[in-house]
This record gives structure tokens, C-alpha cells and sequence, in this order.
């Protein structure tokens, strides 16, 4: 088991601890007051661990860590008729917390608590792209819903173990990780759905691919890029062969570019069958079907500097090489 992931999940063992013994028996100020201790010292280790083996905390991690700390500051330090609002309503200031803490920080121009996990799960490449950041906007966004909801469960529910872990767990367990699994193909699907080639006049070979993209190349759209795209494809069909943009023209080459921009890593069939549409290119790479190295947005600006040219033009350019044979 990977390192981030062992610590991914021992981060909920404070709090799960925490309510355990804060819920065992009479639920009063001496179980909370343990409670608290036994978690903050959890917390802690937590904190140290994720610091020493992955480098930094996540937002949950620190968000369990102030709330233990805070809460063991209200039951050690303040007099009984104070600290009965914490033993009352603790596990409604839990889901406050995580409420505020998927909520907050994006808001303030931070990453969303979701970052730490999806750069677990996707590959590199898709980090900056905007896919990636709307995917883990949303579902920060809907996680800070059911986190909402759980706080109100909780406060209505005045503590009873219905109100304040069954319910909650339906909504995180049942509804949000489910979500997040499944949402990100939803979104591609819905939003980023390619048009599919025409086969007819699709190009039969990799090589003819991309011979054939500077007839589609939309110059407006390149204004004064000068870059190289490199392309090495294996299979059945290998290629390697390399775009290169300057001065508002684009051209075809065989072999190695000298310093390319963008390199493209796949199988000639995978990326055959995402040029015509057949795969979406962006459900591709965070799936990890291609890979690429260098500049991300060129990946991105491909889709506007390369656009079908118009059906005249195809007939116009079938027909010179009729001519010319």
C-alpha cells in the first residue's frame, strides 16, 4: 500500500476515536474530557507522520488537529456549565468544521481539500488543466453540502446516535464517495464530448494523421506561437514524427524535434482512435491511456489551433491529388 494512501486513511483515526469513546456509556464530561485527550495526542502523531513521509498535511489533517485541540482546551479549561456545550453538541462542531474546511479555502484563493487526494489518483500531466480544477470544484462543492447537512443532522438530532453517525455516515460513505468516483467520467462525458470523424475520409494510418493536421491548422488561433509538438506513437504502426508552429504556418516532419514544447506518448491505436473521436481525449489522459511531458496548455490550446477544415476544402484537396496522380 502506498504511503499517501495508508496515511489518507489513518487521518480519520483521531476523530473516529474520538467519537467512539465520546459516545461509549453516559456521554458525559469525563468520556468527553478522555475522549478529547486520547484524540488531540492521535491528531498529533498524524500531523508528524504526514509531515516526515509525505512533506505536508492536508487540510482535514489540520482541521482534526485544531478541532481536537480546540475541543480539549473547552473541556480542561473552562467550568462545567461551559464545557457542556461541547459534550452536548461535539459532533455538530465536528461537521461544522469539515463544512468550513471544504468550503473556506478555494474561496480564498486556495486549493480545494480535494487536490490532495485526486494528485494521488491522477497522473501529473492533468493538474493544471481545467477539467481537473472544475472535477474538484464541484465536488468540493457537493461534499461541503453534505458535510452542511450532516452538522444539521447532528444539532437536530441533539446527539443521538441516529442524528449524529448514521445519518452522517449514509451522506459521506453512501452519497459522497460514491459521487466523487463516478462524477469526474460524468463530466467528461457531458462537457467535453468530441464530435466523431467522419471514416470515410479519416485518415488510414497514424503517419497520415499527421501529415494531414497542418491542412487543419487554424493560424488566428496560433497568433505568434513558435513551438514544436513531438509525437512518439508505438504499436503495430510506431511513429515518431514532430509538428512544428512558426510565423502562423505548421508543418510535418519525420524523427526528433531539437527542444519540442509538447511530447505526446502513446500507442498509434489509442491516439487514432481519440482523434476521431471514438475516445474522449481528456477522460484519456486522466485515465492514464497517453501520456504527455512538457507544456500542458499547448495540449490543451491543440483542440483550437487544429480544426476540421471545411467539407470543400476536403473535396478540393482529394481532388488535386486525384489530378496530381
Amino acid at each position: 500500500m502506498k504511503i499517501n494512501t495508508l496515511l489518507f486513511i489513518t487521518s480519520f483515526i483521531p476523530v473516529a476515536v474520538f467519537k467512539t469513546i465520546a459516545r461509549v456509556g453516559a456521554a458525559d464530561l469525563a468520556q468527553a474530557t478522555l475522549a478529547t485527550a486520547v484524540g488531540f495526542v492521535l491528531a498529533v502523531i498524524q500531523f508528524i507522520l504526514a509531515q516526515k513521509f509525505r512533506g505536508h498535511t492536508s487540510y482535514l489533517e489540520r482541521a482534526f488537529l485544531g478541532y481536537l485541540a480546540v475541543g480539549a482546551a473547552w473541556v480542561y479549561l473552562t467550568p462545567a456549565n461551559i464545557s457542556g456545550v461541547y459534550v452536548n453538541y461535539s459532533t455538530a462542531i465536528l461537521y461544522l468544521v469539515l463544512f468550513l474546511t471544504t468550503l473556506l479555502p478555494q474561496l480564498f484563493g486556495y486549493d480545494p481539500f480535494t487536490y490532495i487526494f485526486a494528485k494521488q489518483w491522477q497522473p501529473e500531466a492533468v493538474w493544471s488543466t481545467p477539467q481537473f480544477k472544475a472535477i474538484n470544484l464541484h465536488i468540493t462543492y457537493f461534499f461541503s453540502g453534505l458535510f452542511f447537512l450532516a452538522f444539521f443532522s447532528c444539532l437536530l438530532g441533539q446527539g443521538k446516535p441516529l442524528f449524529a453517525i448514521v445519518i452522517p455516515l449514509i451522506l459521506i460513505i453512501g452519497v459522497g464517495l460514491p459521487f466523487s468516483r463516478k462524477y469526474p467520467a460524468y463530466y467528461i462525458k457531458n462537457s467535453m464530448t468530441a464530435p466523431v470523424a467522419d471514416l470515410a475520409t479519416f485518415p488510414k494510418t497514424v503517419q497520415e494523421l499527421i501529415n494531414r493536421m497542418p491542412t487543419s491548422f487554424h493560424a488566428a488561433a496560433a497568433g505568434d506561437l513558435k513551438a514544436d509538438i513531438q509525437f512518439r506513437l508505438s504499436g503495430e504502426e510506431p511513429c515518431t514524427m514532430f509538428l512544428s508552429i512558426a510565423d502562423g504556418k505548421c508543418s510535418a516532419h519525420e524523427g526528433e524535434a531539437k527542444s519540442p514544447a509538447l511530447t505526446i506518448i502513446a500507442s498509434a491505436d489509442i491516439w487514432m482512435k481519440m482523434s476521431s473521436g471514438e475516445i474522449n481525449k481528456p477522460k484519456a489522459l486522466m485515465d492514464g491511456l497517453y501520456k504527455v511531458e512538457g507544456d500542458i496548455n499547448l495540449l490543451i490550446k491543440m483542440a483550437e489551433l487544429f480544426q476540421p477544415p471545411p467539407a470543400k476544402k476536403i473535396e478540393s484537396m482529394v481532388s488535386s491529388k486525384l489530378t496530381s496522380a
